[in-house]
C-alpha cells in the first residue's frame, strides 16, 4: 500500500523522486506496514461500521486528507476492531488508528532521527542520575564489560558479580522491544553458561539487582514486576498525560508486558484500577486469573508519579515530545524509574483499556501534524 502513495510530485526530477522513496523505505515502511501485524488479532472481534459511523469518521479526516488518499492512509479497520471491543462507547470516531498513530504522529513528535541514538539504558545514569533507579550492577558497551561506574572489567569479575545476587535481570539496552532481549537469572537455579551466552548476545546490555514491588502492585502478580506506563505529549508548552495503564504478568509470569503473555488494566485520575483488564488480543478480564478484583487495587502515590513523567518530559523535549515512561512502585510505595520509549509506542495496549488516545487535543494535534509533518505533506503533495 506504501509504494501506491509514495509518487512523483508534478515536474519533479527523477533524482528527487528516488531521494524521497529511500527515505520512505528506510524509515518509514516498517511504521506503516506494520498496522497489517499490530491489527492481525484485534480484527477477529472487529464489527462492520454502519454509515453514520463511516461518516462522522471520514469527517474527521475530511479537513486534512483528500478522499483519493484517505483510505489509502487511514486504515479504517482499526475503527471496526474497536467497535467491537468496545460496542458501548459511543466515541468510536475519536479513536487513532495505530498505524497512522505511529508512521506520522508518532514520527512528527519524537523525530526518530534524534530520539533513537538516545534509546539506551546505559546512558539512564546520565540522562536521570538524580532519579530513583533499579540498582545497576554491571554493563556491556560493544565488548566491553563495565562496573556500575564505567569502569572496565572483566567477564570473570561480571559472572561474580551476579553469582552475589540472589537474580539479577539483563536487559538488551538498545533497540529492545515488547519486552523482548530480558534474561533473569538465578544464581541458585542457573548455570554460567546461560549468563555468559546472553552477555554474548548482543553489545549493548545492562544488568541490575532486582526490584521489590510494593505489596499493592503484587496482589495483581507476585512473581513480576507489574509497571505502570504513562503516555506523555509536551504540546504547546504544557505536557499532558495521555493515557495510564498497569502492565501485569499473569500464572506465575516473570514478565509483565502485554506482548508476553501480560494484561493491560487503566488508571483512574486517583491511581485507582479500573474495573476490567484486557490483554493483548483483546480478551476482557473482569478479574485477573489470581483472582484479584482490578479495582480494588490503588497505585500509592500515583500523584508522585505523574509529578516525576511530567517533569522529565521537559527535560527531555529537545528529543522527544511523545514519550511513554514506565515505572515501579518500590516497597516504600515511590516511583522507580525503569525506562522510558522515546519514539513507536504502539496504541492499542493504551487506548483499548482507557479509550481514544489524543481526547480532547485530537483536532489541534491533527492541525499541527498536517501543517508541519514532512512525511504528510509529502504524501499529499505528490496527489495534487
Amino acid at each position: 500500500m506504501i509504494d501506491d502513495i509514495i509518487r512523483p510530485y508534478p515536474g519533479e526530477d527523477e533524482f528527487s523522486f528516488e531521494k524521497r522513496k529511500v527515505y520512505f523505505n528506510r524509515l518509514l515502511r516498517i511504521r506503516f506496514v506494520g498496522g497489517d501485524y499490530r491489527i492481525r488479532e484485534m480484527v477477529k472481534k472487529a464489527v462492520p461500521l454502519d454509515a453514520n459511523e463511516k461518516k462522522r469518521i471520514d469527517d474527521i479526516w475530511a479537513p486534512y486528507l483528500p478522499v483519493a488518499l484517505r483510505d489509502e492512509v487511514v486504515d479504517y479497520r482499526y475503527y471496526e476492531a474497536y467497535k467491537g471491543l468496545k460496542s458501548e462507547e459511543d466515541d468510536l470516531f475519536k479513536y487513532m488508528p495505530d498505524s497512522f498513530f505511529k508512521t506520522f504522529i508518532d514520527d512528527y513528535f519524537t523525530n526518530p532521527q534524534e530520539s533513537r541514538p538516545c534509546d539506551d539504558k546505559n546512558i539512564y545514569d546520565l540522562y536521570f542520575h538524580d532519579v530513583e533507579r533499579p540498582k545497576v550492577l554491571f554493563r556491556k558497551i560493544k565488548n566491553i564489560y563495565l562496573d556500575s561506574e564505567f569502569n572496565e572489567i572483566s567477564l570473570n569479575e561480571i559472572i561474580r558479580i551476579a553469582k552475589a545476587q540472589p537474580e539479577v535481570i539483563c536487559k538488551v539496552a538498545k533497540f529492545s522491544m515488547a519486552g523482548s532481549g530480558i534474561l533473569i537469572w538465578n544464581s541458585e537455579r542457573d548455570d554460567e553458561a546461560k549468563l555468559v551466552e546472553f552477555l554474548q548476545s548482543a553489545n549493548y546490555i545492562i544488568c541490575q539487582a532486582m526490584l521489590k514491588q510494593h505489596s499493592e502492585l503484587s496482589r495483581l502478580n507476585p512473581t513480576s514486576v507489574n509497571t505502570i506506563r504513562i503516555f506523555t505529549l509536551l504540546f504547546q508548552g504544557e505536557v499532558h498525560v495521555l493515557s495510564a495503564i498497569v502492565r501485569m504478568g499473569r500464572n506465575g509470569s516473570r514478565l509483565d508486558n502485554a506482548s508476553q503473555g501480560g494484561i493491560v488494566c487503566g488508571i483512574k485520575p486517583n491511581g485507582q484500577l479500573k474495573d476490567v483488564a484486557w490483554n493483548v488480543f483483546g480478551d476482557k478480564f473482569t478479574v485477573h486469573p489470581l483472582g484479584v478484583m482490578f479495582n480494588s487495587v490503588t497505585i500509592p502515590n500515583y500523584y508522585e508519579c505523574i509529578d516525576l513523567v511530567k517533569s522529565l518530559a521537559k527535560r527531555m523535549s529537545s528529543i522527544s515530545r511523545l514519550i511513554s515512561w514506565d515505572l515501579a512502585i518500590n516497597e516504600a510505595g515511590h516511583p522507580v524509574f525503569i525506562e522510558c520509549n522515546l519514539t513507536w509506542t504502539g496504541t492499542e495496549s493504551l487506548q483499548i483499556p482507557n479509550g481514544p488516545l489524543l481526547g480532547d487535543l485530537a483536532n489541534e494535534v491533527l492541525k499541527e501534524v498536517f501543517a508541519n509533518s514532512y512525511t504528510l505533506n509529502s504524501i499529499i503533495k505528490s496527489f495534487r
